[in-house]
């Protein structure tokens, strides 16, 4: 049977079902995940079951199952929401809804690192997720962790954009440039997470990125 949307197409009832469905099971993930991270904060990541979690979500433990597979998949989820700030800019550049902007891509790291220094509880949860990265890697499971790849890509597709206007200093180039970041970065936040640092990210850590970042784009002519 088909069904006339109010924008005038026309779509068949199954299709709007299928559409249901996948819009609902989005939102149970989300429900879980909030869920997730507000034990995982509180209690430690090591403290919290998978029956928690699912009550607090409002889910069986089995829906967890299916959505994330086990309390690594839901940390590696979790983790993987900080690339949607980058995400959105990229695509925003690529569809042409933004201009390249190095001073924007810093504004954006600088916003999560404010993040993360707002919460003091988030260095226990990047440390966790740091031994994770460890015990993956040993047991030859780096494959389920493409979050360092992820984040590489969506940084070479910003800096595409600015190679092509305004342009990058040589020899930057678009993968060198996104390798660069996403080490000084990863350094920055790793030493944060793993020691009572003498340095703030909020201030000191943006101010290396947007160093960093101002030796990367071509300055436009005219200016010093």
């Amino acid at each position: 049977m088909l069904h006339v949307e109010s924008n005038g197409e026309i779509q068949s009832w199954e299709f709007r079902d299928v559409r249901r469905t996948k819009e609902q099971a989005a939102e149970t993930g989300r429900q879980i995940l909030q869920a997730a991270e507000t034990l995982f904060l509180d209690k430690g990541y090591d403290n919290v079951s998978l029956e928690e979690i699912a009550a607090l979500s409002g889910v069986t433990r089995g829906a967890i199952h299916w959505h994330f597979k086990n309390k690594h998949g839901l940390l590696l989820a979790l983790r993987n929401e900080a690339q949607e700030p980058f995400r959105r800019f990229a695509d925003e550049l690529s569809e042409g809804r933004s201009s390249a902007s190095i001073e924007k891509l810093g504004d954006i790291i600088a916003d999560t690192f404010r993040l993360l220094e707002q919460d003091p509880r988030q260095r226990g949860l990047l440390r966790v997720m740091m031994r994770l990265d460890i015990v993956m890697a040993e047991k030859d499971e780096a494959a389920q962790n493409t979050f360092p790849e992820e984040m590489h890509e969506l940084f070479v597709r910003i800096f595409r954009t600015v190679e092509r206007n305004p342009g990058m200093v040589k020899p930057w180039t678009p993968e060198k440039a996104a390798s660069m970041l996403y080490a000084a970065m990863g350094g920055l936040i790793t030493e944060w997470a793993l020691s009572k640092s003498v340095f703030t990210l909020s201030e000191d850590g943006s101010l290396l990125v947007a160093t960093l970042l101002a030796g990367v784009q071509q300055k436009h002519q005219g200016l010093n």
